[in-house]
């Protein structure tokens, strides 16, 4: 019965414990740390899930509008980018077609040049067969000058020889002793 008066005591172990200063100042602190533990920790938890939440809320928050920003100057910069895309393909195609006129208004240019340096090349070829034609004409007219210049020198010659003949006889006519040498030597009659 030794072992009867052990339990005895024992059960009237926690109702002596509960008596005890320092065992109710350990259960005091135990339940609080028991409540801290099951109450202010999670609470606490909760608190700082929330302030974590209501971060990772306004980061998102701040992350949407940034983004929103980010898409609205993309938005402007591929609008400009557009904009000046169509400036630059108007004014490439402005410039294409000033180039197409261009060329156009070059080959027209070369057209008339070869037209004109044609023209030019008969109207010289013209002018040098007129101008040799005229150089004919003038060696015609020299040449007929000359045939005339040498007739008429002919008929003076020939004119000065009658004269002198004629003048000849008549001196020999006039003369004595002529008269019948010029019948013989006029008529051959001697």
């Amino acid at each position: 019965m030794t072992g009867e008066p052990s339990s005895q005591a024992l059960r009237h172990l926690p109702a002596a414990l509960l008596r005890d200063r320092r065992v109710q100042l350990f259960l005091a602190v135990f339940a609080l740390l028991e409540l801290y533990n099951h109450g202010a920790i999670p609470a606490f938890i909760n608190t700082q899930k929330g302030i974590e939440t209501k971060a990772i809320a306004e980061n998102a928050t701040l992350r949407q509008k940034a983004e929103a920003e980010l898409a609205e100057w993309k938005a402007i910069t591929e609008t400009q980018i557009a904009k000046f895309a169509e400036r630059k393909q108007r004014a490439d195609a402005r410039k294409a077609t000033a180039d197409a006129r261009k060329t156009e208004a070059e080959e027209i240019i070369a057209r008339e040049t070869a037209k004109n340096s044609d023209v030019k090349a008969k109207a010289e070829a013209e002018a040098m067969e007129g101008e040799a034609a005229i150089k004919e004409q003038q060696v015609i007219v020299e040449r007929e000058r000359a045939n005339q210049a040498r007739r008429l020198n002919q008929a003076q010659a020939t004119e000065a020889e009658y004269k002198a003949i004629f003048a000849a006889f008549g001196n020999w006519a006039t003369s004595s002793n002529a008269q019948p040498n010029v019948t013989c030597t006029l008529f051959g009659k001697c």
